[in-house]
């Protein structure tokens, strides 16, 4: 068996990392590392001795097995570290270019995709306390609110007119293009008209 690529170990396709903008990477690898180091918490990984989880589904007449990869705390820090930093970021994309160019032509990797939407196809609610709204769309994976955030996370992408968020279970990810627009009164409001592209 392979050792893991750094982008495997945090579940980040390095796709989406060369598709946005130097603004967002630090934001993206950060929250990946952070989704990761909870996917593989010592407490909630199932069997702790095994190094991967086997997940069985039933399909029709057909027995599916995956396996999940449990990643241990310094794997996922590494990855940060090295991914983190423009400098080793680059020399490490280097370093797996050289071994792809060295290894069998018949292997490929898996990369997750990302789905590009408009804020506007997003299901949203409101805090009743507070008066905040959330966006949230469910996720291949199961989850129901898999892909959620808030004004904050808008407000702070508002230049951008997008936002990347990650799945909170797994590691599909979401591109939400967005515009700011002001209000009568002068104000910024976050609306749903950029095209993605």
């Amino acid at each position: 068996m392979t050792e893991p690529t750094h982008y495997e170990v945090l579940s980040l396709p390095k796709s989406l990392l060369e598709e946005s903008t130097e603004e967002q990477i630090p934001q993206i690898i950060k929250q990946a590392y952070h989704r990761a180091l909870l996917r593989h918490h010592p407490d909630k990984a199932q069997a702790p001795s095994s190094r991967h989880q086997h997940t069985s589904t039933y399909n029709r007449s057909t027995i599916i097995t995956t396996s999940n990869p449990i990643y241990t705390v310094d794997q996922i820090t590494r990855a940060y570290t090295t991914l983190s930093a423009p400098t080793s970021r680059s020399q490490y994309d280097r370093y797996l270019l050289t071994q792809q160019n060295s290894s069998k032509p018949s292997q490929s990797t898996f990369q997750t995709g990302i789905e590009t939407i408009d804020l506007d196809d997003l299901d949203y609610s409101e805090s009743p306390g507070t008066g905040e709204t959330r966006w949230y769309r469910s996720c291949r994976c199961g989850n129901e609110q898999g892909f959620a955030f808030g004004e904050e996370d808008l407000e702070e992408a508002g230049a951008l007119g997008e936002l990347i968020v990650g799945c909170q279970d797994c590691s599909l990810w979401l591109r939400v293009c967005f515009a700011v627009v002001e209000d009568d009164d002068g104000t910024e409001e976050e609306a749903a008209a950029k095209q993605p592209g």
